[in-house]
């Protein structure tokens, strides 16, 4: 197993404080840790959902991309986008 640089390894070490106080057992960091992860995959629409940064659409902001958009022909509109793309 490869070992994971942690910086927040005083907020893991109260985490384990509070799980032992809670289930009157104790718990490794380790178990901890596969338990966090463990829950983030199965909810892991959830998770990416309150760490990703989602900007504020304002009018302006919309107006804005819409101002900047370029309108120009397609280069080759024999092919689709994958081929384009991904050269299929």
């Amino acid at each position: 197993m490869a070992n994971v640089k942690m910086n927040n390894k005083i907020i893991l070490e109260k985490l384990q404080a509070e799980i032992i106080l809670k289930l009157g057992k104790k718990m490794t960091q380790q178990e901890i840790l596969d338990k966090i992860v463990d829950f983030a995959y199965k909810r892991l629409d959830n998770f990416i959902y309150e760490e990703v940064d989602h900007p504020i659409l304002t009018e302006k902001i919309i107006e804005r991309i819409k101002n900047n958009a370029i309108e120009m022909p397609i280069a080759q509109s024999d092919k689709n986008d994958d081929e384009l793309i991904y050269g299929l």
